[in-house]
């Protein structure tokens, strides 16, 4: 009992985090959906095309008047931003939106914009697994061993007594035990990987590499919604990709359960079919509502976004089958 209020304290802490997180940033666009002048991150003076940017929008009367005297020839320079200044605007700003785009930037400056936010993911993904990698392993485990879960379920599925009820969960306790999974494992992972990602969100629209740069020939600060209506091929087929990688990423530990079942000769019993299984319907339906609230939201969201979380499937996808790997030997 002691274990679990201590698990559900730290998820209690995550959760204040993630929410305060999500508020902790103001919307960096101007009313014409460009990035503001005085919101954009640099590693070093840039010199940028105006019409990328939004000055109109700047609120502060007296930086808005010093970026415009920056404004020649139709170019504007934007200075260097530093640790300090970005403290100023908020902790989020500078302990994660501010390191996040300066990472691209720094990459970019020696390549282009999209193999910064590629090497950045990669340094991102890399940062998480080393703080996460047993609650990965865990999430793992629990997608390959849903079977035998339901199993038990079914077994205790018409039981409503209290004995019944503190066998099932016992049972359910020697399964984890027996695989060593952490049930609330998966939750860390999201609330760790929430921030994260919204620092990803404010830095692609703030690093100048991106609002000024591209990756084979795509604005990377243009929408996919706007590449759809222009019928930007290139553009498309990330979107695409992206949607695809993001539901193998999904159902890959499910996939390489069955496929290492059929390889070891393993007897599929009728509680491990999909069909009327009430969690694998459950869990096909959470896919699909993730699948589609992720497809809804990155189609108004900076090519950027689309790009990176296109990566970060990728790698998903990589680390699963290197989880199984591992997890099948021992």
């Amino acid at each position: 009992m002691k274990q679990f209020l201590q698990k559900k304290a730290k998820l209690v802490f995550l959760c204040m985090l993630v929410l305060l997180t999500c508020t902790a940033c103001a919307n960096p666009r101007g009313k014409d959906g460009k990035t503001r002048a005085d919101q954009i991150i640099a590693s070093e003076e840039t010199t940028i095309d105006v019409n990328q940017i939004n000055i109109s929008d700047i609120t502060d009367k007296a930086e808005k008047k010093e970026l415009k005297k920056q404004v020649k020839d139709g170019k504007i320079t934007i200075p260097a931003t530093t640790f300090k200044s970005s403290m100023s605007h908020g902790w989020f700003d500078g302990l994660i939106v501010w390191p996040i785009a300066q990472i691209i930037n720094l990459v970019s400056a020696k390549t282009d914009a999209g193999v910064g936010i590629i090497v950045t993911t990669l340094l991102i993904q890399m940062l998480v697994f080393v703080f996460t990698r047993k609650s990965q392993m865990s999430t793992q485990r629990m997608q390959e061993i849903q079977p035998e879960i339901q199993r038990i379920q079914d077994k205790y599925k018409d039981k409503t007594d209290e004995r019944s009820k503190m066998q099932m969960a016992q049972e359910m306790q020697n399964i984890y035990q027996k695989y060593d999974i952490h049930p609330f494992g998966s939750m860390l992972v999201t609330f760790i990987q929430l921030p994260i990602m919204m620092g990803m969100y404010y830095a692609t629209m703030r690093a100048v590499s991106v609002v000024s740069g591209s990756f084979i020939g795509i604005s990377l600060f243009g929408t996919p919604i706007e590449g759809i209506k222009a019928l930007n091929i290139p553009c498309i087929i990330i979107y695409v990709l992206m949607v695809i990688f993001y539901i193998v990423s999904m159902k890959l530990p499910q996939w390489l359960k069955k496929w290492q079942d059929k390889k070891d000769n393993v007897k599929v019993k009728k509680y491990a079919q999909n069909d009327g299984n009430p969690m694998a319907n459950s869990m096909n339906m959470y896919m699909y509502f993730m699948t589609g609230m992720i497809c809804i939201m990155y189609i108004s969201w900076p090519m950027a976004m689309s790009f990176y979380w296109l990566v970060s499937s990728v790698i998903r996808v990589a680390q699963s089958l290197i989880l199984h790997q591992i997890m099948n030997k021992k």
